[in-house]
C-alpha cells in the first residue's frame, strides 16, 4: 500500500533540506552582520541583490595566471637556494660586472641604488598615498600604494629570515648590508613601485611614459645591487617575481571593489527609478 506523501517539513528529505536551508540562512546572516553591506565579502554573499560584474571571472582567471607564473618562478629559484645548488648564471654575471668597475661608475651606482632603497621607496609611496588621499580625494589608489609597498617590505623581511642566504663572498662588497641576501629588498621595492605606477597610469595618457620609465628604473636598480657585490642575480629575479605577484593580487582586489561599488550604485539607481 502506498503511503500518503508527507509534507516537505515532515519527510526525511524535506527535513534535511530544511536544516540545510536554515544553516545557510544562518551563515548568511552572520556574514551580513560581519560585513553589513559595504565591502567585497558582503557583496558576494548578497550577490542575488547585487550581482558580480559579468567580467569578474575572466579577470580573475587572468589574475590567477599573472599570480601563478611569477610565484612558480620564485619557487623554482627558492628550491635551488634551499638545496644549496649554485645557479649557473649567478657568479659569471657578477664577475662580468666586476671587470667593469671604475671610480666614476661606482659613484653612479652608489647614487642610483638609493632610488630603490627599502626605506626610500615605501617613504615615497606613503607620501604619494597621502597626497592622493587628502589632496586629490583618491582613496583607492592611495590604498593600492600603501598596501603594495608596505606589504612588499614586510614580505621581503619574512622571506629573508626564512631562506637565510648569505651575501656573495667572492669579491669585496662596495656597500655594507647586514641582512640576508634572498630575495633582494631593493629589487622588490623598485618592482612594486613600478607595478603600482603602471596600474595607476594604465587608463591615462601617462601609460607609455610610465612603462618606459619602469623598464629603465627596475633593471637599473637590479644592476646596481649586483655591481656593488651585495646580491646574486637570482636574488634580483626572485624579488621581481614576488613583487609582481603581490602587486597583481592587490590590484585585482582593488579592481573587484571598484566593480562591486559600481554594481551597487547601478542597482540602487534602478531601484530608485523603478515604477511609480
Amino acid at each position: 500500500m502506498r503511503l500518503p506523501d508527507l509534507p516537505g517539513s515532515l519527510s526525511p528529505l524535506g527535513a534535511g533540506a530544511s536544516r540545510r536551508s536554515r544553516a545557510l540562512e544562518s551563515s548568511k546572516g552572520l556574514l551580513r552582520r560581519l560585513y553589513p553591506s559595504d565591502g567585497v565579502t558582503g557583496s558576494i554573499v548578497d550577490r542575488r541583490e547585487i550581482p558580480l560584474p559579468a567580467s569578474t571571472w575572466p579577470v580573475f582567471g587572468i589574475a590567477f595566471l599573472g599570480f601563478a607564473t611569477p610565484v612558480i618562478g620564485f619557487v623554482e629559484l627558492a628550491e635551488r637556494i634551499t638545496d644549496g645548488a649554485k645557479l649557473p648564471f649567478d657568479q659569471p654575471v657578477m664577475e662580468w660586472l666586476q671587470r667593469r668597475h671604475s671610480p666614476a661608475t661606482t659613484r653612479a651606482m652608489r647614487a642610483v641604488t638609493h632610488l630603490g632603497g627599502v626605506w626610500a621607496v615605501p617613504a615615497f609611496a606613503l607620501a604619494a598615498a597621502g597626497y592622493l588621499a587628502y589632496v586629490r580625494g583618491s582613496r583607492r589608489p592611495a590604498a593600492l600604494l600603501t598596501v603594495s609597498l608596505v606589504g612588499s617590505t614586510t614580505i621581503n623581511s619574512v622571506l629573508k629570515i626564512m631562506y637565510r642566504r648569505e651575501r656573495p663572498t667572492f669579491f669585496a662588497h662596495i656597500v655594507q648590508e647586514k641582512s640576508y641576501s634572498f630575495p633582494s629588498g631593493h629589487a622588490m621595492a623598485s618592482a612594486a613601485l613600478a607595478a603600482c605606477a603602471g596600474v595607476l597610469a594604465w587608463k591615462t595618457p601617462l601609460r607609455w611614459p610610465v612603462i618606459a620609465g619602469s623598464a629603465a628604473y627596475v633593471p637599473a636598480i637590479g644592476v646596481t645591487r649586483m655591481y656593488l657585490g651585495v646580491h646574486f642575480p637570482s636574488d634580483i629575479l626572485a624579488g621581481w617575481c614576488v613583487s609582481v605577484a603581490w602587486v597583481g593580487e592587490v590590484a585585482t582586489i582593488m579592481w573587484l571593489m571598484d566593480r562591486l561599488d559600481s554594481s551597487r550604485t547601478d542597482v540602487h539607481f534602478l531601484e530608485a527609478a523603478g515604477p511609480r
